[in-house]
């Protein structure tokens, strides 16, 4: 189990615009964590800082109690693997070249029978293999997602980190992703530490909950925890209700006047570029 420690982590890309301020964060489990905010929370940011991509303006990130940045991004890629929000590139090779490449970190430009035998059970995890031998770029968007989670899990990482994985996945898909992401981080014994917009996907997978609101860690615990009415109304602007299913916390949105005058704003500054 790899132990990630957040001390008073602050970020900003300009020093007078601060992103994150003061972040104090604590895992130390196998367990999958989601992490909530409305857009332009930090999210990602705080997500980057957990893997390299970004450098905290000050404070630390430490990892088993080493700091991250005496780390070689190559031995840092043994330990944690990333699934962006959306692949920059594609590629034009087949899915299961793709898939292997998350076992550079271990075995560089070699292919061994073992790392062809763990991507192979990956893309058949991510019901992929009908598609083993296609090129990466004649995909969809969400069969990219489902190939970019396998290279992830090929990586064979203790934490993985994983920017709105159910993006671009219908309902069914986003529930397996959710639902597999949840029992691989008990079963590998794997911290899975995801970004996700979707309240009730959060809700029904989730066992950690951490809330993001004015460049801080405003809530975290168990979905019932923090997916509160008072919560949601902070971070998102809206009503709803909240009842439970399945012993887990369901939330109905409520169209009200809030969004009433959201609205109307657009529509006034609509009206006013027309004139």
């Amino acid at each position: 189990m790899t132990e990630i420690t957040l001390n008073k982590l602050c970020f900003s890309y300009d020093p007078a615009i601060p992103i994150l301020q003061d972040i104090d964060l604590v895992i130390d489990k196998p367990e999958l964590i989601c992490i909530l905010g409305a857009n332009g929370a930090g999210k990602s940011t705080l997500m980057h800082c957990m893997n390299k991509l970004a450098t905290p303006t000050s404070g630390d990130v430490l990892l088993d109690g080493r700091n991250l940045k005496e780390f070689h991004l190559k031995d840092l890629a043994k330990i944690i693997s990333f699934v962006p929000h959306q692949e920059d590139t594609t590629f034009s090779m087949s899915v299961l070249d793709t898939v292997l490449m998350g076992r550079i970190p271990h075995s560089g430009s070699l292919r061994t029978s073992d790392d062809i035998r763990i991507a192979a059970e990956n893309i058949k995890l991510l019901e992929m293999q009908d598609f083993a031998m296609h090129n990466f770029d004649e995909l969809s968007a969400g069969q990219h997602q489902k190939v970019m989670i396998a290279r992830s899990l090929t990586q064979e990482p203790r934490v993985m980190l994983l920017d709105e994985p159910t993006a671009n996945l219908d309902v069914k898909y986003q529930m397996l992703v959710m639902r597999l992401l949840r029992d691989v981080a008990k079963i590998k014994g794997i911290t899975v530490i995801t970004i996700c917009h979707d309240l009730n996907v959060t809700a029904m997978y989730a066992d950690r909950v951490v809330m993001l609101y004015n460049k801080g860690i405003y809530a975290d615990g168990t979905a019932a925890e923090v997916l509160t009415k008072e919560n949601i109304q902070l971070l998102y602007g809206i009503q709803c209700e909240i009842m439970e299913i399945q012993g887990r916390p369901h939330i109905a949105l409520l169209d009200g006047d809030e969004l009433d005058s959201h609205i109307g704003d657009i529509y006034k500054s609509l009206q006013s570029s027309n004139e």
